[in-house]
């Protein structure tokens, strides 16, 4: 999908000031069905939803788009040196036998190497993956 320019998010968001409705929503859904030209003059049309999100981060943040994440592409708590540990703590009970990873992510959990709650199986298999 195509990137929407600030500018246009705020036309859409200026929208919202003069929409009818008694209610947040109401505006909300009344500004959804309305058209709006963009830079090369295509008409685009956005959810109620979408239009919810962005005036969230308007009135939070004072711009349209999302703060970006300082964590991005990270591991929030488990650090890969302490994965790779885990790893080769349990990895002597797979000698000879086919295995893959998200049973070496449930023997490091049954041994108490790593908590589900600190990462958890989709973030194992893709920290193995990366490392």
């Amino acid at each position: 999908m195509k990137r929407v320019s600030n500018y246009l998010k705020m036309r859409v968001l200026g929208a919202l000031e003069y929409a009818q409705g008694q209610s947040d929503l109401a505006r909300y859904q009344a500004v959804s069905n309305m058209t709006f030209l963009d830079e090369n003059g295509h008409p685009c049309q956005f959810t109620w939803r979408t239009i919810q999100t962005w005036w969230y981060h308007y009135r939070k943040h004072g711009i349209t788009d999302p703060p970006c994440r300082a964590d991005k592409g990270k591991i929030r708590h488990v650090a890969p040196e302490h994965l790779l540990e885990a790893i080769e703590q349990v990895m002597p009970e797979f000698y000879g036998k086919k295995y893959n990873i998200a049973e070496v992510y449930r023997v490091c959990i049954q041994k108490g190497l790593l908590q589900r709650s600190k990462i958890a199986p989709n973030t194992f298999r893709r920290a193995v993956n990366r490392f």
